[in-house]
């Protein structure tokens, strides 16, 4: 048994783990669910106490945080992750890195990063900015925003962050579908395309409506439809900003689906438009996918 585990490859493994979840959790979790309830309360103050000291430490003001600190936040990041990928794809270092990537003969054109860097660099500036500046007044003119001190219960924070990954999953969808309409496409989504063999900092390579439609609706819609707290904004944008770059890297090394249904979507154009799968199935848009090779090799 321990030579067959040693054998299988990570995608395997990862799915063999997988499995085993509901059975930890009717064997281990349930028993206990008292002591778990009230481990899960004892985290909850700490969690708070913590908040609490690093507001009062950055401060308070909801238009900072939500405005400056959660652009800032994911600029940092969506910068720090891509140009990591970057790196390691222009020098194939580390080594150890190679052995998760899955587009082996993707060569990166450098004569078109400079496209690409300003190009994400006016969408994160001129559009995601002045959309979060737009979308915290209409919150703060509807009143609906949370005290920004006390922390949602955590099991208010599954029920959202569920919530979330469905919308981002229909309006996901249907709008990226949609900007691949023949009628638009050559003027909108076709500069994202341009890489068919996407990178992960092409996630944002795209023109401003393209960008605003497509990229940052799906993915912030479901924050003022579930009344979402800073904390969990916060956590949700940083989880999306991830998924994104790992969909677009062409490396299966982060913590999510293989980026394989990404690159079959750049390549074929007209399959894999859905963050996670079941929209693709349900239209019909991912047959191709299931009967090529790289859909047995996806988790």
């Amino acid at each position: 048994m321990k030579r067959a585990w040693l054998t299988m490859n990570s995608s395997d493994k990862w799915g063999a783990l997988h499995g085993l979840v509901p059975l930890l959790f009717l064997c281990v979790v349930i028993p206990y669910w008292s002591h778990v309830e009230n481990g899960w309360g004892n985290l909850g103050l700490r969690m708070q106490s913590l908040w609490e000291r690093m507001l009062d430490t950055i401060g308070d003001d909801q238009f900072n945080l939500y405005v400056y600190g959660l652009n800032g936040w994911t600029f940092v990041l969506y910068w720090s992750i891509g140009l990591a990928f970057l790196l390691a794809e222009t020098c194939a270092r580390p080594k150890w890195l190679l052995r998760y990537k899955v587009q082996p003969k993707v060569i990166v054109d450098q004569k078109r990063l400079y496209s690409l860097i300003t190009t994400v660099l006016f969408n994160q500036f001129f559009v995601m900015l002045p959309f979060s500046i737009v979308s915290h007044y209409i919150l703060e003119y509807q009143g609906t925003l949370p005290p920004i001190r006390e922390l949602p219960t955590f099991q208010r924070f599954l029920v959202v962050f569920f919530i979330l990954i469905s919308t981002q999953e229909v309006v996901g969808y249907y709008t990226h579908r949609l900007f691949h309409h023949r009628l638009i496409y050559k003027w909108t989504h076709k500069l994202h395309h341009q890489w068919t063999a996407p990178i992960a900092l092409s996630a944002y390579y795209n023109r401003p409506l393209d960008h605003l439609i497509v990229n940052l609706m799906p993915a912030t819609i479901g924050l003022p439809l579930t009344n979402a707290h800073f904390f969990t904004s916060w956590l949700w944008l940083t989880w999306a900003t991830l998924r994104t770059l790992s969909d677009h890297s062409g490396y299966h090394v982060l913590s999510f689906p293989s980026p394989r249904r990404r690159d079959f979507h750049h390549l074929k154009f007209t399959e894999c438009y859905g963050v996670w799968g079941p929209l693709d199935y349900l239209h019909g848009t991912e047959t191709l996918f299931r009967a090529s090779k790289s859909s047995s090799k996806t988790n």
